[in-house]
C-alpha cells in the first residue's frame, strides 16, 4: 500500500515538474501518469476501508505517506491554476481574431469591423 501511495506521489511530482518546463510536450507526456496514480490512490483507498474495518487503525507509515502526497497537491494546485488561467487567456485572445464561417472561410471583413476586437502578435 505504501508503495502505491510512493508511486502516485512520484507521477504528481512528474507533473510538477512538467508545470514548471515551458515545453507543453513535457505537459503532455505526464499526463498518463496522473491516470496511473489516481488508479493506485483508489486501491489504495480500498485497502485502507478494508484494513480500517478490521483493525480499527490506519498505520503510522501510510498515514505519514498519505500526509505529505496531501502536501504534493497543495504545492502542484496553483501550478495548475495558472495553467488553466494562462490557457483561458490564450483562448481569448485568438477568440478575438477573426471568425470563420461554417465552411472554414474567414467572414467577410464588415462583420469584422462590428466586433471591436483586434489581435496583434509580435515576435
Amino acid at each position: 500500500m505504501r508503495s502505491k501511495i510512493k508511486r502516485a506521489r512520484d507521477r504528481i511530482e512528474a507533473l510538477r515538474v512538467a508545470l514548471l518546463s515551458p515545453a507543453v510536450e513535457q505537459i503532455a507526456a505526464a499526463l498518463p501518469g496522473l491516470e496511473e496514480a489516481a488508479l493506485c490512490l483508489q486501491t489504495v483507498e480500498q485497502e485502507v476501508r478494508e484494513g480500517a474495518a478490521v483493525a480499527n487503525l490506519v498505520p503510522y507509515e501510510i498515514r505519514r505517506e498519505l500526509t505529505l502526497l496531501k502536501n504534493d497537491l497543495r504545492i502542484i494546485a496553483p501550478l495548475i491554476g495558472h495553467g488553466v488561467a494562462f490557457s483561458n487567456a490564450w483562448a481569448k485572445m485568438l477568440g478575438a481574431g477573426p471568425t470563420y464561417t461554417p465552411s472554414g472561410e474567414p467572414s467577410a471583413p464588415e462583420q469584422l469591423g462590428r466586433s471591436g476586437s483586434t489581435l496583434s502578435v509580435r515576435g
